[in-house]
């Protein structure tokens, strides 16, 4: 495969995977305006959340994806929690 090939396909994934973010980040806001007006499906977020991350961090060999997990982790209870 040539460079241009390679270079299009890079950029065909980006933009699909840039779609899917954007869908899930529509669902997600909805989601989060809900969880904060329904105590218990805050919990449950901020449950999942942390049951996500504990077992992340016992069984991650990737800093990067931690710390990405992390960041989107803290935003999220932010959210919850304004």
């Amino acid at each position: 495969m040539e460079i241009q090939e390679q270079i299009a396909v890079i950029v065909h994934t980006i933009s699909h995977q840039g779609g899917r973010i954007d869908a899930l980040h529509a669902a997600l806001s909805s989601m989060l305006l809900m969880a904060k007006e329904t105590p218990q499906l805050r919990e449950a977020i901020e449950s999942r959340l942390e049951q996500q991350y504990a077992g992340l961090l016992a069984g991650s060999e990737n800093p990067q994806y931690v710390a990405g997990f992390e960041s989107m982790r803290e935003a999220l209870l932010a959210v919850l929690k304004a």
